[in-house]
C-alpha cells in the first residue's frame, strides 16, 4: 500500500511539473508563431518550444518529482533524452495529423498532441531515467 502511495505521489508531481512543461512549450509555440518564419514553420516552432519545456522538466523531475539529489549520469542524460525524442515524436505526429490531415487549428492540435506525449514521458522516466537504484 505504501508502495502504491508513493506511485501516486510521483504521479501527481510529474503532473504539476508536466503542466509547468507545458505552459513553457505551448507559450513558446505560441509566440514563435507570432514570427513569420515559424508560422510557415510551425514544427521548427514545436521543436523549439518542446525542447524548452524539457530543459525544465529535466530540473524539476530529477529534483523534485523523483528526489534525486546526486549529478546526472550519462546513461540518466541519454535515456532522458532517448524518452523524450519518443514523445516529441508523438506530440508532433500528432501536430501534423490533425494539421495536415484533420484540419484542425493549430492551438488545438497542440493541446492535444501535448497530451499525446505526457505517457510516454511518465513511463519512459520512472522505469529508465530516475529508475529506483536498487543496493
Amino acid at each position: 500500500m505504501e508502495k502504491l502511495k508513493a506511485l501516486f505521489v510521483q504521479a501527481v508531481k510529474f503532473g504539476l511539473v508536466g503542466v509547468i512543461n507545458t505552459l513553457v512549450d505551448y507559450l513558446s509555440y505560441t509566440l514563435l508563431l507570432f514570427i513569420p518564419f515559424f508560422a510557415e514553420n510551425y514544427v521548427l516552432a514545436q521543436i523549439i518550444g518542446y525542447s524548452l519545456g524539457l530543459c525544465n522538466s529535466l530540473v524539476l523531475n530529477k529534483r523534485w518529482t523523483f528526489a534525486q539529489r546526486e549529478p546526472m549520469t550519462r546513461r540518466q542524460l541519454a535515456c532522458f533524452l532517448a524518452v523524450n525524442l519518443a514523445a516529441l515524436a508523438v506530440s508532433t505526429g500528432i501536430l501534423v495529423l490533425t494539421q495536415e490531415r484533420l484540419q484542425m487549428n493549430r492551438y488545438i492540435g497542440k493541446a492535444i498532441s501535448v497530451v499525446g506525449s505526457m505517457a510516454v514521458n511518465f513511463v519512459g522516466n520512472k522505469l529508465l531515467v530516475f529508475r529506483e537504484q536498487r543496493g
